[in-house]
């Protein structure tokens, strides 16, 4: 039941805006390295983890039953840094973030200043992102998928929809295949460095190539375009080196 609702907990906080991406997963997975009980049940954590994202049971529900029957007030503090890990994997803070973080220290058993504590720690490596900001980005977003789609293919003959179908079927092509030892070069690491190290070079080369971030500093199109596919290219080697060691 502590993972149940340890894993429960970060899975809201990262669904708090609606998806969860592979930085707030990564976030996630630092409950391995601070619960060793986690560390050693990986496999029934992240499905815990995969189910709890959708489920009703609201934060504060499975923060304040976490608090009150599973956890020492140590394990509450460790699972409030965690969840702010989460909130800022990608370099900013958002409204609703901001709101749960808030929200959440009292059902953990921690005072209100907490947060104020902890947010005057993180103001300077994040960016705190406006009400306003996120509609425009989401008012982006959705502008792009209709770019995407097209124009309607009401009234246009078969021949023509059967050219666009065929064209919204193909994918972006797959980052190249990679093998054991340049998935290691890949990421800055050796095959005999232990799994927390090459844990830590992952969160390295993500951090360089995730995109989100990029935008953040304003990069240009053509230089997020390029960190999109090493990222990708990060990700596939991350995938690799995690089968391999049985991550």
């Amino acid at each position: 039941m502590f993972l149940r609702r340890l894993f429960g907990i970060l899975a809201k906080m990262a669904k708090a805006d609606g998806k969860v991406d592979a930085w707030e997963t990564h976030a996630a997975e630092g409950a391995f390295v601070r619960f060793p009980r986690a560390d050693a049940r990986r496999k029934f954590c992240a499905g815990v983890f995969n189910t709890a994202k959708n489920s009703r049971t609201s934060l504060e529900r499975l923060a304040a039953e976490f608090a009150a029957k599973w956890a020492k007030p140590e394990d509450c503090l460790a699972v409030y840094e965690l969840l702010w890990d989460i909130a800022c994997a990608k370099g900013v803070l958002r409204p609703v973030h901001k709101e749960a973080l808030r929200k959440v220290c009292a059902p953990l058993g921690l005072p209100p200043n907490y947060f104020t504590f902890f947010f005057r720690r993180r103001r300077s490596t994040v960016r705190e992102v406006s009400e306003e900001e996120t509609r425009e980005e989401q008012d982006q977003a959705e502008q792009r998928r209709r770019t995407r789609r097209g124009p309607s293919s009401r009234g246009k003959t078969s021949q023509q929809q059967g050219s666009r179908s065929g064209q919204r079927r193909q994918a972006p092509p797959p980052p190249p295949k990679t093998s054991l030892d340049e998935a290691y070069e890949l990421l800055g690491c050796r095959r005999s460095d232990p799994n927390d190290v090459v844990r830590r070079a992952y969160s390295n080369a993500a951090k360089r190539y995730h995109p989100d971030l990029l935008r953040a500093k304003g990069r240009s199109e053509s230089q997020v375009k390029d960190a999109t596919e090493m990222m990708a290219r990060v990700n596939a080697a991350w995938d690799l080196i995690k089968e391999a060691r049985g991550l």
